[in-house]
């Protein structure tokens, strides 16, 4: 893959830079296309896929996104002793890349990997928040609105209006709609382009979390917060902007 990357070889090439005979490099070729990994033309010519191009930028993207909300999640935790993490969609469960915990002893934990369903948990709507209306019906229609806790939103149409609220706000709460006792609040990191790419989020102990004052020290904190991140990594274009 590495040699691909520099340019596009025909087998015979690739089997004379890698010192490997053509039958070996010939299964190879067909693995890799079967995996999508690289294209062939059709006189022979081998290169590397747009997926997998798409692939190594992703990797990339999430890479950098841990790199530079890292000290922003640590002053999060430590400013309002809750668990702070950051958050991925992969069109139907959010996935938690990255936490940073409590100091408390009482804490909520998001272990690297764990999913969620996305319609009941912060992060999660606001990615779907960020849908076009053709994929957010596309994800309906897929995903049973199961309820979880007495307060998991199961119609669709109050979950749409709350997603509305949730664009025009570019902030997502999660009242006790996952786990009772738990609160969430996601805000959106975008890329370049204002795609929203990952939710830098905070959860904590719904006892812990009932002032008013520090629902909004949260709230600002994390639209101000995943701004930074966003502008770092690369975006220009925002909420007002992307609407």
């Amino acid at each position: 893959m590495e040699t691909l990357s520099i340019e596009s070889m025909y087998p015979a090439e690739l089997a004379k830079e890698l010192n490997i005979n053509k039958s070996t490099i010939h299964r190879f070729i067909m693995t890799l296309k079967d995996l999508g990994y690289i294209d062939i033309s059709n006189d022979n010519l081998v290169r590397l896929s747009q997926s997998f191009i798409n692939l190594g930028t992703r990797a990339q993207e999430q890479y950098q996104i841990h790199v530079i909300a890292q000290p922003y999640m640590e002053v999060l935790a430590k400013r309002f002793k809750e668990s702070a993490y950051l958050a991925t969609f992969d069109g139907m469960t959010v996935q938690y890349i990255d936490s940073v915990e409590s100091s408390l002893a009482v804490r909520t934990v998001f272990d690297p990997g764990r999913r969620s369903p996305a319609y009941a948990v912060a992060s999660g709507k606001l990615f779907l928040a960020n849908l076009s209306e053709m994929e957010l019906d596309d994800y309906l229609q897929q995903q049973n609105l199961k309820g979880h806790t007495k307060n998991t939103i199961t119609d669709v149409e109050c979950l749409k209006q709350e997603l509305q609220q949730i664009k025009k706000n570019s902030i997502s709460l999660d009242n006790e709609e996952y786990e009772l006792g738990l609160k969430g609040f996601a805000a959106p990191v975008r890329d370049h382009s204002g795609k929203v790419i990952a939710a830098l989020c905070i959860a904590g102990i719904t006892s812990r979390i009932t002032s008013i004052q520090k629902v909004n020290e949260i709230i600002e904190s994390l639209i101000d917060y995943s701004r930074k991140i966003s502008i770092q990594m690369g975006c220009q274009i925002f909420h007002s902007e992307v609407n």
